[in-house]
């Protein structure tokens, strides 16, 4: 647990910082999703989604629901998209 705001940030900004993170953030913004429907969608192997979802979950970035034998994710936070929003921002004013 990060004992500053500034520690908390920086472990934020490195658990973000992988494009695969950012790419399943961005596939949970309107929904939840399985890691096979993520598979699915991102073209990308289960266990590598699931290693991503992990490092998300145990940062508290995203939770997870049972339905059965299916976990779900999905954003704990929904403030995290304005992050992904602003970055989006300052990548298009750049270009």
């Amino acid at each position: 647990m990060p004992v500053s705001l500034q520690e908390f940030k920086a472990e934020l900004f490195r658990t973000l910082g992988h494009e695969v993170r950012v790419r399943l953030l961005e596939e949970l913004r309107e929904e939840e999703h399985s890691v096979g429907e993520l598979q699915g969608r991102l073209g990308l192997s289960g266990p590598n989604i699931s290693q991503h979802l992990a490092i998300l979950r145990n940062q508290g970035v995203v939770l997870t629901r049972r339905e059965g034998t299916t976990v779900r994710y999905s954003a704990a936070d929904s403030r995290v998209y304005d992050l992904l929003d602003d970055a989006r921002a300052m990548f298009e004013r750049r270009i």
